[in-house]
C-alpha cells in the first residue's frame, strides 16, 4: 500500500512540474499579446518587441535529445499594434536551448533571451542552422547597416557549447564606402587629377563568404571558421584571400586575427 501510494504521489509529481518548450518560454518572456499573436518583451532602454519563434530544431547529442530554439523580433509599438522601428535601433532576437526529459517534458539548459542584431529596429529575417562542432549547434546569420552613405555587415554567430552556455561572435563580412566617398570625389570633377588620386586612394570595397572546417582540428570543441575575401581597400586588392577564424574557450567566442582586412568594422 505504501509502495503504490509513493508510486501514485512520484507520477502525479511529475505530471505537474513536467514543462512543454512553450511553457518554459513563458517563464522567460512572461508577457503575451493575443491580439498581435507574439510575446511582448522589452530590451533595456529601446523599448518593446514583438518576439516570435522563428526556427525549431531537434538533434540527439551525446547529451541526450536537445532542442534549438531561435526567436526573433521587431521593434513594435502595443498601443498602436504596429511596428515603428527607427534607425537608430536594432532587432531583437533570443536563441535558447532544451534538454527533452521525457515525451513532451523539457528543461532549459542554455538561453541568450535578448541579443541585439539588425538594424532600423528589425532582426534578420534569414537564419540558417549550423553544427560549428561535434554537437555543439547554432544558428548564423548576417547584420549590416548603413552608416552616412557607408555600407557594412558582420556574419553573427550564436553557438552553443553542448552545456549550459551559448556563444555570440560577430565576424566582419563586408564593407563599402563608395556611397560616401564616391560622392565625395565627385566635388574634384574639375581636378581630374586630384578626383583621380581620390577614387584610387580612398574607395573600398571588401565582400566574403564564409566556411565552417569541420575536417580540422577542433579549438575548445569547436571547428575553425574560414572567411574568404575580395575587393579592394584603396589600391590593395584581394582576390579570395583566405582567413581563419578559431574559437577561443576564455572568451566564449570567434576571435578575428590581427590581419583580418575586416576586424573591427563599426556595423
Amino acid at each position: 500500500m505504501q509502495k503504490t501510494l509513493l508510486f501514485s504521489l512520484l507520477l502525479f509529481s511529475g505530471t505537474v512540474f513536467a514543462q512543454t518548450p512553450e511553457q518554459i518560454i513563458r517563464k522567460i518572456y512572461p508577457k503575451y499579446s493575443q491580439k498581435n499573436q507574439c510575446h511582448q518583451v522589452q530590451n533595456d532602454d529601446s523599448g518593446d518587441y514583438c518576439m516570435r519563434l522563428h526556427k525549431r530544431k531537434i538533434r540527439d547529442t551525446a547529451q541526450g535529445k536537445l532542442m534549438y530554439l531561435l526567436y526573433r523580433g521587431n521593434h513594435f509599438d502595443f498601443t498602436e499594434n504596429r511596428e515603428d522601428g527607427t534607425h537608430v535601433l536594432s532587432g531583437l532576437a533570443g536563441f535558447f536551448v532544451l534538454k527533452q526529459k521525457s515525451g513532451n517534458d523539457w528543461e532549459l539548459l542554455a538561453s541568450a533571451p535578448r541579443e541585439n542584431v539588425g538594424s532600423y529596429g528589425n532582426a534578420p529575417e534569414e537564419w540558417t542552422f549550423h553544427e560549428f562542432g561535434k554537437d555543439k549547434w547554432g544558428f548564423l546569420t548576417m547584420h549590416g547597416d548603413v552608416h552616412q552613405g557607408v555600407l557594412g555587415s558582420h556574419y553573427v554567430l550564436f553557438h552553443h557549447n553542448g552545456g549550459r552556455k551559448i556563444g555570440v561572435s560577430w565576424l566582419g563580412a563586408s564593407i563599402s564606402n563608395y556611397g560616401w566617398y564616391g560622392d565625395n570625389c565627385e566635388f574634384y570633377e574639375d581636378e581630374p587629377k586630384r578626383q583621380k588620386d581620390c577614387v584610387k586612394n580612398t574607395l573600398e570595397s571588401l565582400d566574403s563568404n564564409i566556411k565552417i572546417l569541420r575536417n580540422q582540428t577542433p579549438s575548445g570543441g569547436f571547428y575553425p571558421i574560414q572567411i574568404t575575401v575580395d575587393g579592394h581597400t584603396g589600391q590593395k586588392k584581394y582576390r579570395k584571400q583566405v582567413f581563419r577564424m578559431n574559437f577561443d574557450t576564455k572568451s566564449g567566442k570567434y576571435i578575428e586575427p590581427k590581419n583580418y582586412v575586416l576586424k573591427n568594422i563599426d556595423y
